[in-house]
């Protein structure tokens, strides 16, 4: 896994038009004593990210988020730039050495969401609108998220009323180019944001997108 240091070497070097133009995301540039900053939208929320030591900050309440996240953050703007969004979906699977977190995705991704929702079609629907979920005309109950501007993730549920051994089924998925710049462990982390998102916001209500 490359550090998050040598992500944030390239990332200083690149032109902040470029960075901002090609992930949709807004340059502060130093100013009262504050270094250049990134401005990044994350599902319902908006990140300040720190380019001087690779931090992220929640703008609204203030949080600093964990460093696995800095990390996936600081990829997504060095990395996008390169990469036109594509049409489609890939499973976890495809990401390199997914296999070696699969316990944490099916602990922390798989499992939340089915003891939330498998018995909750309806609170899903609510939850997923309230986290800025469009439908999509796929499998089971369907929502695709803009994770972060120009990086999208799909959310299947299949109610355990729906399926032929009565028990839920997720399924989570990303746009295609995500696996050139991204690894299993960070696709986790991604899904586990998505999941914490979606968990935190069942009792907001939002209009439904279609």
């Amino acid at each position: 896994m490359i550090a998050l240091h040598e992500v944030l070497s390239h990332l200083r070097s690149l032109d902040p038009k470029e960075v901002s133009r090609k992930c949709e995301v807004a340059y502060l540039p130093p100013k009262e004593g504050k270094g250049p900053r990134y401005l990044v939208n994350v599902l319902d929320l908006t990140y300040c990210f720190d380019l001087a030591d690779g931090t992220a900050e929640e703008v609204v309440k203030r949080e600093l988020a964990d460093p696995g996240f800095s990390v996936v953050i600081a990829k997504y703007l060095a990395n996008q730039v390169k990469f036109e969004p594509q049409k489609g979906w890939v499973a976890i699977e495809k990401f390199v050495n997914a296999q070696a977190y699969h316990s944490d995705y099916v602990r922390k991704v798989l499992r939340p969401m089915i003891e939330a929702f498998g018995t909750k079609a309806d609170l899903f629907t609510q939850s997923a609108v309230a986290t800025g979920g469009r439908r999509e005309k796929l499998g089971g109950i369907s929502f695709s998220f803009k994770f972060f501007p120009r990086l999208l993730t799909l959310v299947q549920l299949w109610p355990s009323s729906d399926t032929v051994l009565g028990r839920a089924e997720v399924s989570i998925k990303f746009s295609p180019h995500a696996v050139q710049y991204l690894e299993g462990r960070e696709a986790v982390t991604i899904a586990e944001f998505l999941v914490k998102r979606l968990l935190h916001n069942r009792t907001r209500r939002r209009s439904v997108t279609v």
